[in-house]
């Protein structure tokens, strides 16, 4: 149960907000957390408004929203963040409007209209993890928030969860700066929810390349977009074309879709080698480090350069068995050297491996790996890899 908390009544924040309802609300708005209900208020003002829902989780400011507030657009329900819209009442909205707490937590202050958790930032956290469910594919959610409430790690977690934003207005008070931005769905999701993928978040970042989380028929799928920042073109195309390849031998993780700037594929569970490597087994190593020497020789093979195969820390994730990820620079070549390079990584972690139970004599595996670059055939890469012992 919510610890009991007064009615959040208009103060500076609440008119900062307020200045940019009058711009933007329209359609369908959501007034998340309303308080005193200024916001409802302001939006229902405008003549674009059809309807305004108005939430809070204290049962006192949706008494006072339906007492103050008296017109056929309104509606005023109990609800905590978006709880009372995860039933019968489910709704898109075209606007959120959201001033939450927002103040770190302190010695003798509980008010849930004034704390948003321990650092301040956990009910905006909580929000932004709902809110693309609610939100329509065009939509704008407002938010407020405040210097204190950590700035960096409030846009940390609205790019996780599939949003891009603009400041809009700030205002600098007493002790704090107080913060208005817009949000919305990046161009990606925009792009992919008409398609069935659902639950998408933001993963990971590369260089090159922005990586996202999402469901799918059932499963978990990794989707990957240029990075706005790269100027590297076509590597998400190239990507796509080489797992569509590699596939075929039981290599990189199973291709989904690739379409307009983007590349899907399964989700590969595990964890990266670099974390994987020290902790493991010593009778899980070997095996692991022979399917990686067999899958670069497979590349060979197949004339395929990975331009990756010397650090596989990071791009190798190991579960029940190795699989590599990130293939956007991989490129045909006439001498490929997944597998030579492959042994310069072995080279570079032999002490790592010797702790492990396999001592790599350095001599021996580099007269084995210039065997192999000369000739590469079955009996060279065989002796390469037993130099694993």
């Amino acid at each position: 149960m919510p610890k009991k908390s007064s009615v959040y009544q208009p103060r500076e924040d609440s008119w900062l907000m307020a200045d940019q309802v009058r711009v933007f609300a329209k359609g369908v708005v959501l007034d998340m957390g309303t308080g005193s209900g200024i916001q409802a208020e302001t939006a229902l003002e405008k003549p674009e408004v059809k309807k305004v829902y108005a939430v809070d989780i204290n049962p006192e400011a949706v008494k006072q929203c339906k007492k103050r507030i008296k017109k056929r657009k309104l509606v005023c329900l109990k609800s905590d963040l978006f709880s009372a819209f995860k039933g019968k009442l489910k709704i898109q909205f075209d606007v959120i409007i959201f001033n939450p707490p927002y103040l770190p937590k302190d010695k003798g202050k509980s008010d849930i209209a004034l704390i948003g958790g321990k650092k301040g930032y956990e009910t905006i956290q909580r929000f932004l993890a709902q809110a693309p469910k609610f939100i329509k594919p065009d939509g704008v959610i407002l938010l407020l928030f405040s210097s204190l409430t950590h700035r960096h790690v409030v846009e940390d977690l609205i790019k996780k969860n599939g949003f891009k934003f603009k400041q809009l207005a700030s205002s600098r008070q007493f002790f704090e700066e107080l913060f208005v931005y817009s949000l919305v769905k990046t161009e990606i999701i925009r792009k992919l929810e008409p398609l069935g993928y659902s639950d998408i978040q933001h993963f990971a970042e590369g260089h090159r390349g922005m990586i996202y989380t999402a469901k799918h028929k059932g499963k978990k799928v990794a989707i990957k977009v240029k990075n706005p920042e790269s100027r590297a073109e076509g590597k998400i195309q190239n990507e796509a074309k080489t797992l569509q390849l590699v596939n075929k031998h039981g290599l990189g993780p199973k291709l989904v879709a690739a379409k307009d700037g983007y590349v899907v594929y399964e989700f590969v569970e595990g964890t990266f080698m670099k974390d994987w490597l020290p902790k493991a087994p010593k009778s899980k190593v070997k095996p692991i480090l022979k399917d990686l020497l067999k899958q670069g020789y497979t590349l060979d093979k197949l004339g395929l350069s990975k331009e990756e195969m010397h650090r596989p820390l990071k791009h190798a994730i190991v579960k029940n068995k190795v699989v590599q990820v990130d293939w956007e620079r991989t490129h045909k070549s006439n001498k490929p050297q997944n597998v030579t390079q492959l042994t310069q990584f072995l080279m570079v972690w032999k002490d790592t491996l010797k702790k492990k139970g396999i001592k790599i004599d350095k001599k021996q595996m580099i007269k084995a790996a210039q065997a192999y670059k000369e000739k590469p055939s079955d009996k060279t890469f065989e002796s390469v890899v037993k130099q694993l012992g």
